[in-house]
């Protein structure tokens, strides 16, 4: 006799052996579902859908713990440890006493309960991955066992992830929905306008009935643009085509592969595009590497453009690797892409190809012609055109999402390469590019050596930003000045623009400026001293001039300015100035560097580059933009954890300045010891706050050294500069004079027990201290207070031995001992000092002569204090 759970598994087995594609172990998972279904659910295992079955899959785990539970074998932890054959027959004639059966004295299990105990057990094993027939000995490991390597999963997991793809690929044509692995655009949301494949489904769950929904929920997409993913909902996903890999025909208004190594525009002048056909058969010919995508300016139903279509002819125009497009009847007319659309030679040029009309004769070589004029090649026919273009794009460059939006010319160059790999290593994926202009010199090593790209970003954060890259974003800045004091008196060479020169219009006067051709060889110095040479006749020792750090001239644009300044001497400066009296009208100039800055004569790019090289003694940190912005986050750290200790003590304008001593400490420490503030240690910070002088000490030593200026006497700067760094802003607050003089809670010595009496206290002639004097030992008692060992200030205590003892108080201030080699706190205290009851003055009391105690009373002023406890929670040190 077959018990039921056995004719279960039967039926299971027999509707999964259905799916005949599936491997044995997806088939036996299947089965184990359809099994466990019918015996939570009920009914009959010919009802089961697949549908029930992908509700399960949704989560592994809990499909995994319920059938541990269902199936016999080892499904505890417990059952594992007793032997195989004990468990089988134990929980065999436990299965068979539910069912109401009696096999008499057999107590084996039976040959359907045993052969579901060896299969789960199977699938709980190591799932391993093949390798290869010869395996070397140091590849060797612990995930290796055999000819397999531990893929991370058990079999179980592995083939739970296989069904739910397979099922997947059942259900979703079923509902109307995409399949796997289509090629899709995201329409909306934050993703819109990024491509990429259908990876998995999650679909709706119907609890009640025990199945998932009609129509899935959310699609997982794996983008083209880089290495992620995302959740999409269906409504905003489109499905694209599946192009060929080799060569790709798209008309206008179509939309566009998601990849390519080659395009080519095929424009259309009017209503006739019979050349068309015969340009696509002689492009269909090209042997390169990747994807040749022809882009015809004409939709495919052969009908007039509509405003779409215009629009759709504009962008691919400037995505276009080649335009060809046949030369006007009006040759001084541009040619036009479009019907209403006429070609532009400042953002074509280089791309643009003309072919002469068949059956036209040849212009005279003294004819006016726009081609001409603006350097358009012409190809006397269709077929040199097509092949004029072919010999520029060669094998092509392959690009994808925002980078195939590059035009080939301007993506092979040196610039955007270097730009783009500035991108990819920064994690910044390019998602649009517009071609805004292009130039060519006759003399360019380059094709195009001058172009502007206006670029759309998305960053690592998922932030989006917007910048302009110009073809050469390395520019070299010479700064020729002579010292004067005050230094706003220093004299600074400048050079008029070409066309401000001639006269004929007025603009900005600019540092002298070369491109910095990084492939020319020799560093910054040595291009800036050719040019002094070459520019401005001065013969100098390369070993005076000095560089400075890279800057930006606007964050909306790409473009990296190198400065390098050179002082002049008076006998150099007055040579110069000879020079330039006699010199025609768009010589060099000097002007005087505060009449700059009263009337700027120059941008204010370049106004921050000379003030930045001219300047005295500039501070190390100015001249490192990065450094100081990480010096900066520092300081807002420091801020953050002094916030979190002064707040709960203190209230009113005492927050501020205690949160300011502490933050200070924490900076300072942090540039001293060059860690992190997050992981200066609070103990470490105790141990300094034991003696004002000592605060003061260190942060004027150490931020002075490190560019702040807190010490008025030893700056450079202006009040108004100084009181721009909110560092050296906070000081001079702290060190304003108090009057009178604050109390609270926490007088008392201001020093340590051991410490010197400042020889300078009898020199203050009775003035008040100032702020941070009285705000030290506030500051330590909140850093104390957030520290576990020992007792907290207010606390009610009573002394048990010594002078005092049976005499209570209250705890007044730690007594610390200090760990000079680690410059922290050794813990507990020593003693601390207290007020005791009916006594004038404080007493220092050991550690060991103190015990917490609870009599009612509480500190006059103060809400009573707890005993810090082992369970309290200490903030992080």
């Amino acid at each position: 006799m077959v018990s039921n759970s056995g004719r279960r598994w039967e039926d299971a087995r027999a509707k999964a052996r259905e799916f005949q594609r599936l491997d044995r172990d997806v088939r036996d998972v299947l089965a184990l579902i359809y099994y466990l279904i019918v015996a939570q659910d009920g009914g009959a295992m010919d009802q089961v859908s697949l549908r029930s079955v992908r509700y399960r899959l949704a989560d592994p785990q809990r499909l995994h713990r319920d059938l541990a539970e269902l199936l016999p074998g080892p499904a505890r932890e417990e059952d594992w440890t007793r032997p195989v054959e004990t468990g089988l027959a134990e929980l065999a004639q436990a299965r068979l006493v539910e069912h109401g059966q009696d096999y008499g004295p057999f107590t084996g299990p039976p040959p359907v309960e045993g052969t579901v105990w060896r299969l789960w057990y199977a699938l709980n094993a190591r799932h391993g991955v093949p390798l290869e027939d010869t395996l070397p000995s140091d590849m060797v490991t612990e995930d290796v066992y055999g000819r397999y390597r531990s893929s991370g999963m058990t079999v179980f997991e592995h083939a739970v992830r296989e069904l739910t793809t397979q099922v997947d690929q059942v259900l979703l044509p079923a509902s109307g929905a995409l399949s796997l692995q289509a090629h899709v655009e995201v329409t909306g949301g934050m993703h819109a306008g990024r491509t990429g494949r259908l990876r998995a489904i999650a679909w709706g769950a119907d609890d009640e009935q025990g199945t998932c929904t009609d129509a899935p929920a959310v699609f997982r997409v794996d983008f083209d643009d880089r290495h992620e993913s995302a959740d999409v909902a269906p409504g905003d996903i489109e499905r694209l085509p599946e192009w060929d890999r080799r060569f790709v025909v798209v008309h206008a208004g179509e939309p566009l592969p998601t990849e390519w190594a080659a395009a080519v525009l095929l424009a259309t002048a009017g209503s006739s595009a019979d050349w068309h056909d015969d340009a696509v058969e002689h492009l269909r010919r090209w042997q390169g590497g990747g994807r040749m995508v022809v882009l015809l300016a004409r939709p495919r139903h052969g009908q007039a453009l509509s405003a779409e279509e215009e629009q759709w002819v504009a962008w691919v125009a400037g995505w276009a690797d080649e335009i060809i497009a046949v030369e006007p009847d009006d040759r001084s007319s541009p040619p036009r892409l479009a019907p209403d659309q006429p070609a532009d030679a400042l953002h074509h040029p280089a791309r643009l190809t003309l072919a002469a009309a068949p059956g036209r004769t040849p212009a005279p070589e003294d004819a006016p012609s726009w081609a001409r004029t603006h350097r358009v090649a012409v190809a006397p026919t269709i077929t040199g055109a097509i092949e004029a273009a072919l010999r520029r794009i060669g094998r092509g460059h392959q690009r994808a999402a925002g980078h195939r939006k590059v035009p080939l010319l301007i993506a092979r160059s040196a610039a955007f390469s270097g730009w783009y790999l500035e991108q990819l290593t920064a994690g910044t994926v390019l998602e649009e590019a517009r071609l805004e202009w292009a130039c060519r010199e006759e003399d360019a090593s380059e094709p195009i050596s001058w172009w502007a790209l206006r670029v759309r970003l998305r960053h690592e954060d998922r932030s989006r930003s917007e910048e302009t890259v110009l073809a050469h974003p390395g520019l070299l800045s010479v700064v020729v000045y002579h010292p004067r004091e005050p230094w706003t008196d220093t004299e600074v060479v400048l050079l008029p623009s070409p066309a401000a020169a001639r006269g004929k219009t007025r603009e900005f006067l600019r540092l002298p400026t070369i491109i910095n051709n990084m492939r020319a060889g020799g560093g910054n110095t040595d291009r800036a001293w050719s040019f002094l040479v070459e520019g401005l006749n001065l013969f100098l020792d390369s070993d005076r001039l000095r560089g400075s750090a890279f800057r930006n001239d606007s964050q909306l644009i790409s473009a990296r300015r190198s400065v390098v300044r050179v002082a002049l001497t008076d006998a150099e400066l007055d040579d110069l100035q000879d020079r330039l009296e006699l010199s025609p009208v768009g010589a060099p100039e000097v002007h005087r560097l505060a009449d700059l800055m009263a009337n700027p004569v120059c941008d204010w790019a370049t106004l921050g580059a000379i003030t930045t090289a001219v300047q005295p003694n500039p501070p190390t940190a100015s001249l490192d933009p990065w450094a100081a912005r990480q010096r900066m986050l520092q300081w807002r750290e420091a801020v953050r954890r002094a916030t979190t200790l002064a707040a709960p003590h203190h209230e009113g304008s005492d927050v501020a300045a205690v949160r300011d001593v502490i933050a200070m400490t924490l900076y300072a420490l942090h540039l001293r010891a060059r860690q992190p503030v997050a992981e200066v240690s609070w103990w470490t910070v105790l141990f300094h706050l034991q003696d004002d002088q000592h605060v003061i000490d260190l942060v004027e030593q150490t931020l002075q050294d490190t560019g702040h200026d807190v010490i008025p006497r030893l700056s450079f700067r202006s009040p108004d500069q100084r009181r721009a760094d909110p560092i050296a802003r906070r000081w001079d607050r702290l060190n304003r004079p108090q009057d009178p003089p604050a109390a609270g809670p926490h007088d008392g010595p201001a020093r340590r027990p051991d410490s010197v009496p400042d020889a300078r206290d009898s020199h203050r002639s009775g003035r008040p201290d100032p702020i941070i004097r009285a705000c030290v030992p506030r500051a330590a008692a909140a850093v104390h207070a957030v520290l576990e060992d020992g007792f907290t200030e207010r606390q009610r205590i009573r002394v048990t031995a010594g002078p005092y003892e049976g005499r209570a108080g209250f705890i007044q201030r730690p007594v610390w001992r200090l760990d000079r080699e680690t410059l922290q706190i050794a813990v507990p205290p020593a003693a601390y000092v207290v007020d005791l009851d009916d006594l004038d003055d404080a007493a220092e009391i050991n550690t060991g002569q103190l015990a917490s105690h609870t009599d009612g009373r509480s500190r006059p002023g103060a809400p009573p204090a707890t005993p810090h406890g082992p369970a309290a929670d200490p903030t992080a040190r």
